[in-house]
């Protein structure tokens, strides 16, 4: 059996009402255009091909670790947190991945619904690159700053405050400093990491420092 291409295209537009594109490439492959893109514009590369039951396959050939690969370090996905929820993600979507090429079957009726289960799959996948430690440390921060203002008013509260009487402070800045209900100084950090934990300890020993020095 071949898989027509015309007659899949029509039943794709029907169910998904989406302008859907199916190709035949040179290597006689049939590739469909998704409506699913990645942040950077680019439609979802998926691929057609016919199973020994009749039904149809989906794949991504790779594609979705390959763009993942041009900002991030593939092999992060597969140790740690990122590698359990991509497991979970293969799991829960009924997808399965072998050497990085995700796919799953269809029968013919279920091909609309199977695309967005596999488009939804695959978009969890790439957002996992949202968990580098950079944005993880973004967002801890924005919400840290909201807390903190939706408690205190931001004319009581000081943000990167430079103790005067610790050397080199400059280079120790106290994420938010306000009165405590006796009066002095509270100092608050914000610690997303380790990095972050041990600049709070050099800050914190330095001010403790200069304090019994007085």
């Amino acid at each position: 059996m071949v898989l027509d291409q015309v007659q899949l295209e029509k039943l794709l537009c029907e169910r998904l009402c989406a302008d859907v594109k199916i190709y035949r490439r040179e290597d006689d492959v049939l590739m469909m255009e998704s409506p699913f893109t990645f942040p950077d514009g680019d439609h979802f590369p998926i691929y057609l091909s016919e199973t020994t039951g009749g039904g149809v396959k989906l794949s991504d050939r790779g594609h979705t670790l390959m763009q993942i690969s041009y900002e991030h370090d593939v092999e992060l996905f597969y140790d740690g947190a990122r590698a359990s929820l991509r497991d979970h993600i293969v799991r829960e979507s009924g997808i399965e991945e072998v050497e990085g090429i995700f796919s799953i079957e269809a029968p013919p009726d279920l091909v609309a619904a199977t695309l967005f289960k596999f488009g939804q799959a695959l978009t969890k996948i790439h957002d996992l690159t949202f968990l580098s430690r950079e944005r993880v440390a973004s967002m801890f921060y924005e919400d840290l700053r909201e807390l903190v203002f939706t408690i205190l008013d931001e004319d009581v509260v000081e943000t990167d405050y430079i103790p005067p009487e610790v050397p080199d402070a400059i280079h120790y800045p106290v994420d938010y400093r306000f009165a405590g209900k006796n009066g002095k100084s509270v100092f608050l950090y914000g610690i997303p990491g380790r990095d972050k934990a041990r600049l709070t300890i050099i800050n914190a020993v330095a001010f403790l420092a200069s304090r019994c020095a007085l």
